[in-house]
């Protein structure tokens, strides 16, 4: 299976602070405390950034994509003798503009060995809990901000200079509140998030929202385990003051909800208010972010492993039954104690 990176997005100084860190630690449970240090992962990211920018010409480049089948015909999408490409390709290579962004990535990134091991790690957790667990292909690659990153269970494929974050010369076109999470801490969470649709099984015949914000829920916990002290917001990409106001503000929201009687909603342009790309949920307030629904499924999660202590993360990403989770998490708009 392929994913994108916008589909499973899709699919007051000290008290501030002291807020944040309250709703830092709270809004998932604390990452499973697993040793993984005998664990053996292999790690090899392949560059195609740098012998693809050093090219000359078209014939150079058509040799290129044909010893790169698979790279070409899951990221592009498209043959590799698509001559439409090639020319794309060429013009890119040899636009001004687009080399000072290709140098601006070079600098950001360097060798790539901080990012290497950030997936090592992920990568021991998850092999940790699924011992099956085949590490994926990853590349990367410079694409002049034409695509978006690629996750299939074997393959990873990065255009890394989507990733520079907020300094970058050019950046992706998307609106500036879901730009945060392209920035380069957020690239392995992402990857791992993605990973998480293979183990989190669902009731294809379940079309409710609630079943949908445990999904979401689902994965974000998912990621939490797989990236131990990753801060709750670079899971869910939310910036820490939206963390912090959904935290305070969810009894509020969860009455909205319950109101509203939306947790077994099946219409699907309902739904995506609720849990779709939005700068804030408009029916809640001005103050309430985009993708409540996701961040609302990831606190009945939450509650879930704190009501059922010996509840497997396996076990969890395995239960397709929403509503039992839901009920068995007795989630009602409260904070943690």
């Amino acid at each position: 299976m392929k994913y994108h990176i916008l589909g499973i997005f899709f699919l007051v100084a000290s008290c501030f602070y002291a807020c944040q860190n309250s709703a830092s630690e709270s809004a998932g449970n604390e990452a499973d405390d697993v040793d993984v240090s005998g664990i053996q992962v292999k790690v090899n990211i392949e560059r195609l950034e740098d012998s693809l920018m050093k090219l000359e010409n078209p014939t150079q480049l058509k040799d290129f994509l044909a010893r790169h089948k698979v790279f070409v015909e899951t990221f592009y999408q498209t043959p590799v003798n698509d001559t439409a490409l090639i020319a794309r390709l060429d013009m890119l290579i040899h636009h001004p503009a687009i080399h000072e962004l290709y140098q601006q990535t070079q600098q950001k990134f360097g060798d790539l060995k901080d990012l290497k091991q950030e997936f090592e790690t992920a990568f021991k957790h998850i092999k940790f809990y699924y011992p099956d667990f085949k590490e994926p292909r990853i590349i990367t690659t410079f694409a002049g901000l034409d695509n978006e990153l690629v996750v299939t269970d074997s393959l990873v494929i990065i255009p890394l200079e989507s990733f520079i974050g907020p300094k970058a010369k050019y950046r992706p076109q998307h609106p500036n509140y879901m730009l945060r999470r392209y920035d380069k801490p957020y690239i392995v969470p992402t990857v791992v998030t993605l990973l998480s649709k293979k183990y989190n099984h669902i009731d294809i015949n379940d079309r409710t929202l609630l079943a949908d914000m445990v999904f979401y829920g689902k994965g974000f916990e998912f990621t939490r385990a797989m990236i131990p002290n990753l801060p709750d917001s670079v899971v869910i990409a939310y910036a820490d003051s939206n963390l912090v106001k959904s935290w305070n503000a969810q009894a509020y929201v969860w009455a909205h909800f319950i109101d509203n009687q939306l947790l077994y909603e099946t219409n699907d342009r309902i739904k995506d208010k609720y849990i779709g790309e939005r700068p804030y949920v408009t029916e809640i307030g001005t103050d309430c972010p985009g993708r409540i629904g996701q961040w609302l499924g990831w606190r009945i999660v939450s509650r879930y492993r704190t009501e059922n202590p010996s509840v497997t993360l396996v076990e969890l990403m395995k239960n397709a039954n929403a509503r039992e989770i839901f009920e068995q998490a007795k989630y009602k708009g409260q904070k943690d104690d």
